[in-house]
């Protein structure tokens, strides 16, 4: 009898289950707001299928070919649709919008000791993140980033010099696993602007306390279950066993050391924050000054690390995705490396290039704007929340209040409308003037390619802070390096391997260093 009525409630779950299957496909094809906008079969009824996706590292590519196969409005998921025409960026990621981060970005939070803490990057509190947002905004301008150059100075001397010891001969034995020194010099780089001291990947030779290891780990598991959000609750954020890698949370356990290092030697020292020019120090300053004046806006040691945390989240892996696609594409473009020499050359900038020299170079900015266009370092669909009246695309078809909605910069850097019909390729000179073109006729062009391509920092007021210091930091790099070595793949028709984990990450790149003269 117990093994009947087992038997029995068995089929009656599986029944139950059959039918509830049964009717969110009915829902989902028939009934729902988002029926009519085409998308991969599977995507209609569960967002598991694009999680799926984003696991595969290959997203941006999966995206373009959906939009190049669906049109400008693609369903990727019960309630989301993604985006690809490039005039609607400044109507989802307005400045002054109502147009909310979704939940996506919830699972980069970080669980410290029960207590789960947002950031200024993922909160969906818009109040919250202007309020701490404002103090540290005027920081980020090019002019105060000019501020800090002579550490990113020391830190460039620092990497040529060790590329130029340790791999220049151009022997078998010497053969520079590129990836891995970009993504050492970006991440020191970071450390230096923001601490005042590198991690010290360069000078050891390695990943430091697996510091980059367990961001990228992180970044893995954001990029996939950022997809199914509510799966980060059984995971990550669950008060038993925590499942998977920790987001983050080895740079904020880093930070958090090196924040009351700090606080310790400069009361050690007697001095007060305001001398040195690193952002560990700036950030400080406010917090003392917040605590003096009895300011509404209180900043402890855990706002400090929140807006270092601005710096670290971003400022090693993306910049060292461009920074590895630029070396990457003029390896396999002789023809635009040999251009770009020559205009270094001419220009003789002094060494290590400062950016007042470097930003003025043409052929420099096109290439550099073309691997970000070609190979964004942000390449997953930037999710908001459509507010209340809806969306209403160019064509005449709405999209409800509710849904989720984003913009892939991978696919609006390959718009032929905007970019030409070689968007495939990698073509620096699509950013220069051509011999038939008028000044106006280039200056609008340039200006409507330069405003989509920087879609790749974000929109908005959660446009990436750190824009300004990535610029300089590559137009920098590359106009020292490429003065004093020639870079190249050992052979020309090698592959690297990529893997699309929100960030970009390339790996795979063995190259060969020779020092050159300098015309």
């Amino acid at each position: 009898m117990i093994a009947l009525v087992s038997e029995l409630s068995g089929a009656n779950i599986a029944c139950v289950i059959a039918l509830l299957v049964l009717l969110k496909i009915s829902y989902e094809s028939l009934f729902s707001p988002l029926k009519d906008f085409p998308g991969p079969f599977v995507a209609k009824y569960t967002d598991i299928w694009r999680s799926v996706v984003a696991a595969s590292g290959q997203v941006d590519k999966t995206n373009l070919r959906w939009h190049r196969t669906y049109g400008t409005a693609v369903r990727i998921g019960p309630n989301t649709i993604s985006i690809s025409d490039p005039n609607l960026i400044r109507t989802i990621y307005a400045t002054k919008t109502n147009w909310l981060k979704s939940d996506m970005y919830r699972p980069n939070d970080v669980l410290i000791h029960g207590q789960r803490i947002s950031n200024l990057f993922n909160t969906q509190d818009v109040a919250w993140h202007n309020k701490f947002m404002k103090p540290i905004r005027g920081l980020w301008t090019m002019t105060k980033v000019l501020e800090v150059e002579p550490l990113v100075d020391e830190t460039l001397n620092k990497f040529v010099s060790k590329l130029g010891d340790k791999f220049s001969n151009g022997t078998k034995s010497n053969i520079c696993p590129m990836d891995e020194w970009l993504g050492y010099f970006a991440w020191d780089v970071t450390a230096n602007i923001s601490f005042g001291r590198h991690y010290g990947f360069i000078d050891q030779e390695k990943d430091v306390d697996n510091l980059i290891t367990d961001s990228t780990k992180g970044l893995y598991y954001f990029a996939a279950i950022s997809q199914i959000p509510w799966a980060d609750y059984l995971l990550d954020k669950n008060p038993l066993v925590r499942i998977g890698p920790k987001p983050t949370l080895t740079g904020v356990a880093y930070t958090f050391d090196v924040v009351g290092a700090y606080q310790q030697e400069l009361a050690r020292r007697g001095d007060k924050p305001g001398r040195a020019a690193h952002y560990l120090d700036r950030y400080i300053a406010i917090k003392e000054d917040s605590a003096a004046r009895g300011a509404d806006l209180a900043v402890d040691d855990t706002q400090v690390v929140n807006w270092l945390m601005l710096n670290i989240l971003a400022g090693g892996d993306t910049t060292s995705a461009t920074m590895r696609a630029v070396v990457y594409f003029l390896s396999k473009a002789p023809a635009a490396r040999a251009r770009l020499q020559a205009e270094l050359d001419a220009a003789r900038l002094p060494l290590p290039a400062q950016w007042r020299d470097a930003s003025k170079l043409p052929y420099l900015d096109a290439v550099v704007r073309e691997a970000m266009r070609h190979l964004p370092g942000l390449a997953m669909v930037l999710e908001r929340v459509v507010p209340e009246g809806g969306l209403m695309l160019p064509d005449g078809r709405l999209v409800p209040a509710g849904t989720k909605v984003g913009i892939n910069p991978a696919v609006t850097n390959h718009d032929a409308e905007v970019f030409g019909e070689n968007v495939d390729e990698f073509d620096p000179g699509r950013w220069l003037k051509r011999d038939d073109e008028s000044e106006d006729g280039f200056a609008a062009r340039l200006r409507r390619m330069k405003d989509v391509v920087e879609f790749t920092f974000g929109g908005g007021n959660r446009m990436c802070l750190g824009r300004n210091m990535a610029q300089l930091e590559i137009y920098k790099l590359f106009a020292t390096l490429y003065s004093l070595y020639d870079i190249k793949l050992v052979n020309p028709d090698h592959q690297w391997k990529i893997h699309n984990a929100w960030f970009i990450y390339q790996w795979d790149m063995p190259m060969t260093i020779e020092p050159r003269q300098r015309v």
